[in-house]
């Protein structure tokens, strides 16, 4: 009698459960970051409050305290809060896969999005930069975002696809947008705003001396209007001509903040998938490759990330192999340059030798006026 072992131990926690737990503990610590930041806006000070600042200013006025030293305080204090200000860094939004149906689809914002490279468009200080995942600057321009062209002394940072086969960025999310913060704002709120200030800068859509690139803001749809849901995954191609292609589909939950880093409540689907992890159907265009199984997935999930990591390695063993090769290469032509040099030295040494040699010999009568045979590369340059 055979016994399946694998029965008696205990089963670990579902990762669609998982996800689940993750995504509402994050959805209240976000709520309670809201709440506290709110608090501290609205912050009123009371009678105790008036009574420590009067404190403090008789302690300010004491002798041991000049106004000049209390002038150096508060400029300190200002420095501090702007290097701070200065020093802030953004990640990109990276999101996960959804592997399982959520309670309700209404509390979700749905987002196809093109295939391209993901990148940070920051603009500020009359500059606009591009970084990559890696926070790499791969790209510099002239735009007409907020912080570059007008309004110099805000900032904007967009969360963008950049679709190099028609040089256009196309806006996925936003961190500012202007005077506008909206990394703690839902991203109902940041979609909603982004679409407004989109339509009154239709410029950034177009190309022109100063916006040197298109922006374009991708639309998203409400789950609670199924029939406008229903109608984007039946429409194939997803933009015109199929330019730019479709990726996947984006999952927004509506209450969530912007998370620099990975996050359960930004998730990810290709087309094909949405019948069986979400039971919606998808128009027949959207085949599935070869190694899908329609049953199996999560287990297509865990395939394609063990793919995905199995190709960042080799592209890093690439580029540990190219490096050196490199070198080896730049200090043989380092190498073969200095030779060449060197070669060249000698002659022009062994000519000048010869010159001085002519004229001491000229000078001292050994040799007559007429061109002497014995330096011929002398003798036809001075004849």
């Amino acid at each position: 009698m055979t016994t399946n072992y694998k029965d008696l131990y205990k089963k670990s926690v579902d990762l669609g459960e998982q996800q689940k737990l993750r995504q509402l503990q994050l959805l209240h610590e976000q709520k309670q970051r809201r709440q506290l930041q709110q608090d501290a806006a609205r912050h009123v000070p009371d009678s105790n409050d008036d009574e420590e600042g009067e404190e403090e200013e008789a302690q300010d006025e004491t002798p041991t305290h000049s106004k000049a030293q209390r002038k150096q305080r508060r400029r300190r204090a200002t420095n501090n809060n702007n290097n701070n200000k200065k020093g802030q860094h953004f990640r990109l939004q990276q999101s996960e896969w959804l592997r399982h149906r959520p309670e309700n689809l209404c509390d979700w914002l749905l987002l196809p999005c093109p295939v391209g490279k993901r990148c940070l468009v920051i603009a500020t200080n009359g500059r606009t930069k591009v970084h990559n995942q890696a926070g790499r600057i791969i790209m510099q321009l002239r735009t007409l975002l907020p912080g570059d062209a007008h309004m110099q002394r805000c900032k904007t940072v967009l969360d963008c696809v950049y679709v190099s086969e028609m040089d256009t960025f196309y806006v996925l999310d936003a961190i500012s947008f202007g005077q506008q913060q909206l990394l703690e704002c839902e991203a109902s709120f940041r979609f909603f705003w982004l679409r407004s200030r989109f339509d009154e800068h239709g410029e950034l859509s177009q190309v022109s001396k100063r916006n040197e690139k298109p922006f374009k803001l991708l639309d998203y749809y409400d789950f609670e209007d199924a029939n406008a849901v229903d109608q984007v995954l039946q429409r194939y191609p997803q933009w015109e001509a199929n330019q730019p292609q479709l990726d996947g589909m984006l999952f927004y939950h509506k209450e969530a903040s912007y998370t620099c880093g990975t996050t359960p409540l930004v998730c990810w689907l290709f087309a094909f998938m949405l019948p069986d992890v979400l039971n919606l159907s998808v128009n027949s265009s959207y085949a599935p490759p070869e190694d899908y199984q329609p049953s199996a997935a999560l287990t297509y999930m865990d395939e394609f990330d063990k793919k995905l990591l199995t190709q960042r390695q080799q592209y890093k063993k690439r580029g540990k192999v190219a490096e050196p090769a490199k070198e080896e290469a730049a200090s043989a032509v380092g190498a073969a340059g200095m030779d060449q040099g060197q070669e060249d030295e000698l002659e022009e040494y062994a000519e000048l030798r010869n010159l001085l040699d002519y004229q001491r010999r000229l000078e001292l009568g050994e040799l007559d006026m007429d061109c002497s045979p014995a330096s011929p590369a002398v003798a036809s340059s001075s004849c």
